[in-house]
């Protein structure tokens, strides 16, 4: 009995010998800091060989409970160096954290899939929340407005509601469809127009695939290049509470020195009829500063297996024009759960924004640099004086009267699951909703000086689509050698809509747009709707390899079918390729210590483009000719008549691209650049051709004819100049060289033969000039390249002279006078950023140009004219300079260097350290477009112009779709977190 319950005692204390050393654990406090010694919130602290882990709090401080079997602890934090930390025989650790300029380890987004830097083979720029524009921004895109190598982003005048030009890598397409793709958190925009519904708060970083072979990923989507747009997402840790907040001003930039009513009655000789009593800048009195504010708050946290993310923006910006403005507000939530030992991941996103726009009437600005000073605004009563002429109205009654409003309703709603079903092979399915909704509302009143009657209409357009994929994901290392593999089948199904009513004459005007059916004359009612509906179906398969991350293959097959095309050509192949090779792993320079990284990488690939065409491209199609009066019923019936030729044959337009690129990181990262050179080549241009009528029912057919090549250089750097715990100096630039030339545009369909060698792609506009042509669609040239004949000088009466075929001036009347070809596009353009950091303070500041840039003055052609007084106005200089001719003379006079630098935004900025319950307090003021450097006497060589989907360099200001003026901007704000 003895024996046996000293048995069962020592059997007992045994186990829990056992028991103890199993679950005994090591509690290991500590603080991670920068080289500067600030905390560093959200630092992710890991027990190395586990799954578990913790993050620091405000104050860069943790605590986690080690596994007596556990020795190492592995810190990371993105932008700082990873690092191991022994604590076999430690209880407390204090981490510093090295900041690296480009750490190739971060994790940069390239669709359907991510990779670290160092292993990218395609030409990919990444640029982060740190190192965007600030400021008050019309679009959210402008905060990376020069930041990239070859992508251009023009956002024309102030208009807090237009959307920017957007090209990367020049025009790759004649007939529309030439801006990137927009992806948003793994789901492509339906337009890129959208983006400006999404909150810039919102965004977290933004990858650039620019060549073809990285871009081809996308298939038909791809073919202007991707932009990759990643939100910002919850991290384990406590719950965080952020706030961010502005407030801002808005003035006009420039505006053009006008006579004023003294000086117009001095040039003019004081003609009683027209004067009216006034002394009236219109420019000022169309205008005034403009206030904005923007709210965004944003709560997150999470643990290891889950993390979230939920915020809000109302934002209210008004326009510098009377009247106009966009008022926006926003909720959106992510969240991502990881389960079954990390095997399944599941992640969703709601995105909701809805946009309240208060919209100018461009033919404002026209009749702005038209009235005469004289006129006032208001009669002494108090009443808007009215009048009526050439070009002439009352600009800011039109515009203070007028109901011309949008709504808009952005709904994005995403999900995926992933499971992993062995180790390295996981598969998975996203799917995404895409509504957007905009309603127009419009309403003029009746100007009885103008003999016109009140007009209403509105409109309801709804843009729908349908989103998913199965995708199939192995990744496996044997020994040096790293495969991954990607497999997708994509369906995508496209719905739009419209729907839109108008009328004019109504009785009681105060009701405005809300009885389009009252109208006393309802023969002119006008009734409209559309809808349209196509689908896409793609297959994708991708093999990443590397051998031991020294030599690198990707190659990527893409199938996509449209039912844009004929039915003999649904289907397009887009197959790329890229290789690498990083040089540094070599032998020969394994000892070069101030080189980091090197990088040779070469690629080619093949892209479609669908999204130049409508989705009834290949079909003949009828529309309506207008109405017309049957006097035997006394009705104005619809007529008829055909509008597109059918064409069976129309097939994918293929972008063909090669990349050759060199990366490189110097001195532990504190240097680094990207050097590529790229030359691209469109093939079978869409574009609508003349045909002959018989046998064609229309005189034009859309077809594959034709080329346009696309060529350039770019190259891009940034460098840590100093840094040390007081102070710290940072650059960075990028230089971009882009040659676009139209190689061909002829060819035969149908046994005809199509040439549109000599298209008329753009006009002057103005009194008398009937819209004469300027720019052409020119083989051998860029497109918009520019007709003119050559300005030589005046004669003894101030007459323009134009140069004859010998050189010699001449009067514009006489028949030898050739035209040249002027080639108007940018020779390069540049940006140069800088951030100096002392202490708590940071300044920093962005400028960005373009050199060897043209564009045709189309206003100043008019109101420089002596032609237009006593009825207008024109600026001062008009009176003094060289040219007295009566009527306006088209040549290269016009056509003025447009080269500029601009400082696009500088930021001082306080950080405050240490402060109880709160972990980030930061204020700034920043200002936007300060100065601006250029010859251009326009307004802005950024502007609004003639062609609005593409940059055809000339100044629009004038016409009816005339020049919001650019704005400068100031604005002070606040980030804090709790």
């Amino acid at each position: 009995m003895f024996r046996s319950a000293c048995l069962k005692i020592g059997l007992c204390f045994l186990m829990t010998i056992c028991i103890h050393h199993s679950f005994a654990q090591k509690l290991i406090t500590g603080k991670v800091t920068d080289a500067n010694g600030n905390a560093i919130q959200n630092a992710s602290v890991l027990i190395k060989g586990a799954k578990t882990g913790t993050a620091t709090d405000a104050n860069g401080l943790f605590s986690i409970n080690l596994p007596s079997s556990a020795n190492t602890i592995v810190i990371t934090y993105v932008g700082f160096a990873s690092q191991e930390i022994s604590v076999a025989d430690k209880t407390n650790v204090s981490v510093v954290l090295n900041q690296q300029a480009n750490n190739l380890n971060n994790v940069v987004v390239v669709g359907y899939g991510t990779a670290k830097k160092k292993d990218l083979t395609g030409a990919i720029t990444n640029i982060s929340e740190k190192d965007f524009n600030k400021g008050n921004l019309v679009n959210p895109i402008q905060q990376i407005q020069g930041k990239v190598a070859g992508l251009v982003i023009e956002q024309p005048g102030g208009d807090p509601n237009q959307d920017p030009v957007i090209l990367l890598r020049g025009q790759s397409s004649l007939s529309g469809g030439i801006s990137p793709l927009i992806v948003l958190d793994g789901v492509p925009l339906d337009d890129p127009s959208q983006l400006s519904n999404i909150p810039a708060g919102d965004i977290a970083s933004y990858n650039v695939l620019k060549d073809a072979s990285a871009s081809a990923i996308y298939g038909s989507r791809g073919a202007n290049g991707v932009i990759i747009i990643n939100t910002k997402k919850g991290v384990a840790g406590k719950t965080t509470v952020e706030y961010n907040g502005s407030i801002g001003l808005d003035v006009q930039a420039k505006k053009f020195d006008l006579l004023n009513a003294a000086q117009w009655k001095q040039a003019t000789g004081d003609p009683s009829s027209i004067d009216k009593g006034g002394n009236t800048d219109w420019q000022d009195a169309l205008v005034h500063p403009a206030f904005s504010q923007v709210h965004n708050i944003a709560v997150s946290g999470g643990t290891q297996t889950f993390n979230y993310r939920a915020s809000g923006i109302y934002s209210n910006q008004d326009g510098i024009v009377i009247n106009t403005g966009k008022q926006q507000t926003g909720l959106s939530f992510d969240a991502e759960q990881k389960s079954l030992n990390d095997k399944l991941h599941i992640q969703v996103g709601i995105n909701y924004t809805q946009t309240n726009r208060k919209l100018v009437d461009h033919s404002i600005f026209n009749k702005v640099f038209s009235t005469p000073p004289v006129y006032p605004v208001y009669n002494p009563d108090g009443s808007y004086f009215e009048f009526t002429g050439i070009e002439q109205f009352n600009a800011v009654e039109h515009q203070q009267e007028q109901l011309n409003q949008s709504k808009e309703y952005l709904t994005l709603l995403h999900a995926t699951v992933e499971y992993e079903l062995i180790k390295g092979l996981k598969i998975g399915t996203t799917g995404s909703l895409s509504h957007f909704n905009a309603q127009s509302h419009f309403f003029a009143p009746a100007y009885p000086v103008e003999n016109s009657v009140n007009i209403a209409y509105d409109n309801n357009s709804n843009e729908d689509s349908k989103k998913g994929d199965i995708h199939l994901n192995y990744v496996n290392q044997f020994g040096k050698h790293h495969f991954e593999f990607t497999g997708v089948g994509e369906y995508n199904n496209f719905t739009n809509s419209s729907f839109g009513a108008g009328g004019e004459h109504y009785l009681i005007p105060v009701i405005q747009d809300n009885d389009l059916g009252g109208s006393l004359t309802p023969q002119f009612n006008t009734l409209g709707s559309y809808k349209e509906e196509y689908v896409l179906v793609s297959f994708l398969g991708r093999l990443n390899y590397n051998f031991n991350e020294k030599y690198y293959l990707t190659a990527s097959i893409r199938r996509d079918g449209s039912s844009k095309f004929g039915e003999n050509n649904l289907w397009g192949n887009f197959p790329s390729f890229d290789v690498a090779w990083r040089i540094n792993k070599e032998k020969f320079l394994q000892n070069v210590s101030w080189i980091t990284d090197l990088k040779l990488r070469a690629g080619y690939g093949v892209t479609g483009n669908s999204d130049a065409i409508t989705p009834y491209g290949t079909l003949l199609l009828y529309g309506s000719a207008g109405r017309y009066y049957d006097a035997s019923t006394g009705n104005y019936p619809e007529s008829y008549s055909p509008q597109q030729n059918a064409n069976p044959d129309l097939k994918w337009e293929e972008r063909h691209g090669k990349n050759l690129g060199l990366d490189f990181s110097l001195l532990n990262d504190h240097v680094s650049g990207t050097f590529d050179i790229y030359r691209d080549k469109t093939t079978n241009l869409l574009f609508d051709y003349t045909v002959p009528t018989p046998p064609f029912l229309y005189n034009t057919i859309l077809a594959n004819v034709g080329t346009l090549s696309n060529k350039g250089e770019e190259f891009s750097i940034s460098a840590d100049i100093i840094s040390n715990k007081k102070f710290t100096w940072s650059v960075d630039g990028q230089l971009t060289f882009i040659r676009t030339k139209i190689e061909e545009l002829s060819g035969t369909y149908d046994g005809y033969n199509v040439s549109t060698d000599d298209v008329e792609a753009g006009s002057a506009f103005g009194r008398g000039l009937d819209d004469y042509p300027i720019t052409y669609l020119k083989v051998g040239y860029a497109p918009y390249v520019f007709y003119l004949p050559h300005y030589a000088g005046t004669d003894d009466h101030g007459h323009t002279l134009l140069a004859d075929s010998s050189g010699k001036g001449v009067s514009p009347n006489s028949d030898n006078i050739p035209r040249y070809y002027i080639d108007p596009s940018p020779k390069f353009s540049y940006g140069f950023g800088s951030t100096f950091q002392y202490g708590n303070f940071s300044l920093d500041f962005f400028l960005r140009g373009v050199a060897g840039q043209k564009i045709f003055n189309n206003t100043l052609l008019n109101i420089e004219s002596l032609s237009r007084l006593p009825g207008n106005n024109v600026t001062v200089e008009t009176i003094d300079n060289e040219i007295k001719d009566k009527k306006v003379i088209i040549s290269d006079k016009s056509l003025e260097n447009a080269s500029y630098l601009r400082l696009e935004n500088i930021s001082l900025s306080y950080t405050f350290k240490h402060l109880q319950k709160i972990q980030n307090l930061r204020i700034y003021i920043t200002a936007n477009n300060l100065f601006l450097i250029t010859k251009y006497r326009g307004l802005d060589p950024e502007l609004q112009t003639a062609d609005d989907d593409a940059i055809s360099y000339i100044d629009a200001t004038f016409g009816s779709n005339g020049f919001y003026p650019k704005t400068r901007s100031f604005s002070l704000g606040v980030n804090v977190a709790f």
